[in-house]
């Protein structure tokens, strides 16, 4: 299934796609790499393709923070809950996930892989 022509979906974007029934969020993170997940949130239901990419929020001891993995999180717009886009887990809540998707990119083309 053809979601968008490559250059319609640039590093840190994302596009929501209807594949029989179900919504099915495709995302570019900033470094390039192409990642699908079940566009439902596994807490309550919330649209995830209104949700927002993000960053992954690391810490080693109390007041240090640093940032990774930009554009690979992928951010509930209702409670918060954030999921990781290359695995479907949920970053604060482990089981809780998501369904993930083979997306492809060829011939000028972002695709999803049957299913």
């Amino acid at each position: 299934m053809i979601v968008c022509r490559s250059d319609e979906l640039p590093p840190g974007g994302m596009r929501t796609v209807d594949r029989n029934g179900v919504p099915i969020v495709v995302v570019r993170s900033a470094a390039g790499s192409l990642h699908s997940v079940r566009g439902t949130c596994a807490h309550q239901g919330a649209d995830l393709g209104q949700g927002r990419l993000t960053w992954l929020i690391e810490s080693e001891r109390p007041g240090c923070y640093q940032l990774s993995r930009d554009g690979e999180i992928l951010r509930c717009p209702w409670h918060g809950f954030e999921y990781d886009v290359v695995s479907g887990r949920c970053i604060s809540d482990p089981s809780l996930r998501l369904r993930t998707y083979v997306v492809a990119e060829s011939d000028g083309f972002v695709r999803l892989e049957d299913m």
